[in-house]
């Protein structure tokens, strides 16, 4: 089937052409006591649906999907001139910190590749598309922090690229210095956007129901 007749979303994650994109469960993004929370970023979105995110890259697991996870480091050495003026000296997410390293439950498990970037999207100055295109992966779903930020330049990144994006909801989290109730805006934006520039807007739920159809239709 070729790329630009893979319109359905059945069509789009079959296991054999889709990856699993976990962006940035990092301590420091996550965890009440990381960086991110001590400089005034409300994370709790990103606590509510980490252990969705959990169970269901669990259950890709389960089903044999192609997981892949990033996370971000800053170093003054390697991140672009631009993120170091914006951002000031490293302070968040440095090489060997404990808020560098994957929050429990995110740990990466054999087989599972690691990227590990610099800026917020995925694609810039990694090898995450040779990793796909190896794959033959036509498709990504896209799940961790920042709709709007880090998950957000990997998916719009992937989509320029050629890549079918994927965007489970349920499975992505906003977090800002306003609060939840601004989290939430920023969130409905960013699955807006998304939805109508994108890709595909849907559940965890969903993926998981048309990959166990799928399975059911290959074992009948």
């Amino acid at each position: 089937m070729k790329a630009f007749e893979m319109t359905t979303l059945e069509e789009q994650i079959a296991l054999d052409r889709c990856a699993l994109l976990v962006i940035d469960m990092q301590n420091d993004f996550v965890s009440p006591d990381g960086m991110m929370a001590r400089f005034g970023f409300d994370l709790s979105m990103v606590q509510e649906i980490a252990p969705r995110l959990a169970k269901f890259i669990q259950e890709a697991r389960q089903r044999g999907a192609f997981i892949v996870h990033t996370r971000v480091i800053n170093d003054a050495a390697q991140n672009p001139p631009s993120w170091y003026a914006f951002w000031g000296p490293p302070a968040v997410t440095l090489e060997g910190s404990w808020g560098a390293d994957f929050a429990p439950g995110f740990e990466p498990q054999e087989g599972e590749p690691v990227v590990t970037k610099y800026t917020y999207g995925a694609f810039t100055g990694t090898n995450l598309d040779n990793i796909l295109r190896r794959r033959e992966v036509k498709t990504l779903i896209v799940t961790g922090t920042g709709p709007s930020i880090c998950a957000g330049d990997t998916m719009h990144q992937g989509f320029a690229l050629g890549y079918h994006i994927v965007a489970p909801r349920d499975c992505l989290a906003s977090f800002t210095v306003k609060g939840p109730e601004f989290n939430r805006i920023v969130q409905d934006v960013a699955m807006y956007i998304l939805e109508r520039h994108y890709g595909k807007v849907v559940t965890s739920e969903e993926i998981l129901r048309v990959w166990d159809a799928q399975a059911e239709s290959r074992s009948a």
